[in-house]
Order: C-alpha cells, then structure tokens, then sequence
C-alpha cells in the first residue's frame, strides 16, 4: 500500500509513475462512502452501468466538485502526507501548498469523454513555464475511487525517454504531429484506490470509453509556495485563453508583476525559461528580462 521508493524513481526517470493499490481498504470505503453524497448515484453507475439514473437527462454535462468536501476521507485524502511527502521531495525540499482538489465523474457519452491530444498539464497551472529545476517542480496527481479497465477511458502517459528535448513547448501535439508521443503511451489500468503521479512537463491525454462504463477520479495538484505564478486556482488558469495571452504579450513588466508574474532579475530567469516563455508567449518583449539577468 501507498507510495514506495520504486514508484518515487520511476516518476524520476520517466515523468510519471502508477501506484497500484495507493488508498487502504478503509481510506477507500470511507471516501467511497462520502461520495455517495457528494455526487449521487455516480459511484452505482460506476459498479453496474444499467443503473444510470433519469435524472441524468443532458450527457454533455461535466460533473466536478471541488473542496473542502463534506465529511472527513476526501478531505484528509487531499491533504495526504505521502502525497504531501513525495511532492516536497521533487520540489527540492520547498514548502508547499496544496493549488487543486477537484472530484471528476465521467462516463460514456459525456463532455468528458473525448479522445485527447498529448499535452502537458503546465497551460493552465503557471502563468510562466515549467522549468526544469526543483525548486519550481509541481507534482500532480489522478487518484481513482472507481475500478480502471480499458473500458473505462484510462490515463494514458507517456515517458520522457520518448521526448528528450528540453523545452516543452507546444504543449499540445496530435497523432499525426507526434505519433511516437501515442506509441509508446501507456494506460493507467487499475483497481480503485489506484494513483497516477505526474509533472507538468510530462505529455498524457484522456481516452474515451469503449462500453458504457463511467469512473471518478480525484485530481490533487501540490506546487511550491514561494511564487506566485504557479497554481490552477490563480490567474494561470486563464492563461490558456487567446485574449488572456494576448494582454501577457502587450503588458508592462510591471502589471504583469501584479498578476504574479516573475520580475525581471528573479532567479528563475535562465536560457531556458527564456527560452520557453517566448516560446508560449511569441509576442513579449524579453528584452527587460534577458537584461537583467
């Protein structure tokens, strides 16, 4: 049970790791439990699909909770010491701070069911981009309180020997753009209480259901506390909008400081987040930012 050493190298030397039976038996039936509630008759239709309710009238619905949830299991779930543990580790021993908890149901049929691109998670989670130095390493994490076969739309990731280019950017690649990216993926099949480890600069994509068949899954983001650019519940999550980057590209270095974002002369500029912020954002001026490095 839980995260060993073995699922801490992997996600080292790949991007990611699976960790098959993470919850104990009584941390799952308690949040299966509380999730009865938390989103009715979601975890019934996940054990025996022919019970899908009629109130479920409108399949293009997307179902998230976000927290604090009701009760304890999913709470004290977010806040795990071992999720806590490992995503201290890679940030270089920082201080953190827990930036998303969100329950996620999906099933056959729903605006959730797509078959996505490769991309990485960074778009919406740092107004910057995701160097790679620990001391601006952010841990995600796909926790499962249903079963994942492959009819049930697992994760599929794939491992950094199969990208070894440093920047990441684009984030986003198609099959036909990158097909080694879908080669060499491997899909998160396992049992409920299964975890999926992963870093913003690691490529992975949702598959769509092959049956009817749904699942809920718990996506739990921990980044380091120092800076304020990072987080999916800051302005980074409006970062993936056109009109958004558009104002990142024509505002002074000054208003973009007001939103968080990294002054000119803060460590983290290096040639490589130069590199990739120019990348992401063609029409900013890095003059100041070069400059004063």
């Amino acid at each position: 049970m839980g995260i060993e050493p073995r699922h801490a190298e992997h996600y080292a030397e790949h991007g990611f790791a699976i960790v098959e039976n993470f919850l104990t038996p009584a941390e799952l039936s308690g949040a299966q439990e509380e999730l009865r509630a938390v989103l009715p008759g979601w975890l019934e239709y996940c054990e025996d699909p022919s019970t899908e309710p009629q109130a479920w009238s409108n399949p293009k619905t997307r179902n998230v909770r976000r927290f604090p949830f009701p009760g304890t299991w999913l709470n004290q779930i977010t806040l795990h010491p071992q999720l806590r543990m490992l995503a201290r580790q890679f940030a270089g021993d920082s201080e953190l701070y827990y930036e998303q908890s969100g329950l996620h149901a999906k099933r056959k049929g729903d605006g959730s069911d797509v078959d996505q691109r490769m991309h990485c998670d960074y778009g919406n989670h740092t107004l910057a981009y995701p160097p790679d130095l620990p001391e601006y390493w952010q841990t995600a994490y796909l926790l499962y309180y249903t079963d994942v076969t492959h009819d049930h739309a697992p994760t599929a990731v794939c491992s950094w020997k199969h990208y070894p280019e440093k920047l990441r950017f684009p984030a986003h690649f198609t099959r036909e753009q990158r097909p080694e990216l879908y080669e060499n993926e491997v899909k998160v099949v396992v049992p409920a209480g299964g975890l999926l480890i992963y870093s913003m600069r690691t490529f992975h994509r949702g598959t769509p259901f092959v049956a009817n068949a749904g699942r809920l899954g718990h996506f739990i983001t921990y980044s380091p506390a120092a800076w304020r650019w990072l987080g999916i519940d800051s302005w980074s999550v409006e970062a993936i909008r056109p009109e958004f980057r558009n104002w990142i590209e024509n505002a002074s270095t000054q208003e973009r400081e007001l939103l968080g974002f990294p002054e000119p002369g803060h460590p983290y500029w290096t040639e490589e987040t130069l590199e990739g912020v120019s990348a992401r954002y063609p029409g900013m001026d890095m003059k100041p930012y070069r400059k004063a490095m």
